[in-house]
């Protein structure tokens, strides 16, 4: 056996021996997590990648090896580790519009109550989940399909139970909001901290220019881009680059410009606005949108 392989079979054997001794001590620990996640902020925004732990409020989350997401568990309002938070049933989401934090595993089933913590240091650590009944189970991240963290956007739907009962007029009053807001152009959604009902009229009364590239000229008004152009790709193709957009929740996007008229909000959620522009790195600038949200009293006939 030559001198080199003897050599580096001693150094081997040296790197083993060390790693050991440290894993003893405690000095090696392995990523907190292994496993996909698609995190859905409470902004209609999707960040996915590396499950990378839950501490101090926050939910971390490696998009890639030089980019790792510190998000306030308060911006999340879905851990989505089956797939990428689209396409929910209706079942899951009726549950997910309370206060409470709904937990669904894998192998079937739901449980509502809160995440308290995650524990350990594995590829496969543990979440801590207290029940409504104050139960307290610990459940592997691995076995976990999907995690509501409560206040899911959107209205519940109707108590199918009272179907029998007899039908009674209802009278709903929504009430009027007023509130002003600062839509950043650098930034994909804005809340407006409004929430509205469908159907409900709002109006929005805005003003502002913004930057849609390095380009002086590429530059936008509410009512859109200043030379005409539109958007290909953007949230509403086809329309003005830049033009002030809404959202409802996480519904679809819709034009709103620099009309006065009042607009009909096509679903009921938190209200957030935007510009139309297909990448919002490289803008600059800002709106200024007041929003007067309409009180409506509407008549049902209920059972």
């Amino acid at each position: 056996m030559s001198l080199r392989i003897i050599e580096s079979f001693r150094l081997t054997q040296r790197v083993a021996i060390g790693t050991a001794f440290a894993a003893s001590l405690g000095l090696v620990t392995l990523a907190a997590a292994d496993q996909q996640v698609t995190a859905l902020l409470r902004n209609g925004d999707r960040v996915t990648g590396l499950f990378d732990g839950y501490n101090n409020n926050q939910v971390y989350v490696d998009v890639s090896s030089s980019d790792e997401r510190k998000i306030p568990v308060g911006d999340v309002v879905l851990l989505d580790f089956v797939g990428g938070a689209q396409g929910l049933p209706e079942t899951e989401l009726s549950q997910a519009r309370g206060d409470d934090h709904v937990l669904l595993l894998k192998s079937g089933g739901a449980t509502k109550g809160r995440l308290v913590s995650v524990e350990g240091t594995d590829r496969d650590p543990t979440l801590l989940f207290r029940t409504t009944s104050g139960e307290e189970r610990r459940v592997r991240f691995s076995e976990v399909g999907r995690l509501y963290l409560g206040r899911y956007p959107g209205a519940a739907p109707a108590d199918s139970s009272a179907a029998a009962a007899p039908t009674t007029a209802v009278t709903t009053t929504t009430a009027g909001q007023t509130g002003s807001v600062t839509v950043n152009a650098n930034q994909r959604w804005t809340s407006t901290g409004i929430t509205v009902a469908k159907d409900q009229q709002v109006r929005f009364t805005s003003s502002g220019e913004v930057q849609l590239s390095p380009d002086a000229n590429d530059a936008a008004t509410t009512a859109g881009s200043k030379q005409g152009r539109r958007m290909a790709a953007g949230p509403l193709p086809g329309q003005l680059a830049g033009a002030l957009i809404g959202r409802v929740g996480n519904g679809q996007t819709f034009g709103i410009g620099n009309q006065a008229d009042p607009l009909s909000m096509p679903a009921a959620g938190l209200l957030y606005l935007g510009v139309n522009d297909d990448n919002v790195g490289d803008n600059s600038g800002a709106f200024s949108v007041t929003v007067t949200a309409i009180p409506t009293t509407v008549t049902q006939r209920r059972r």
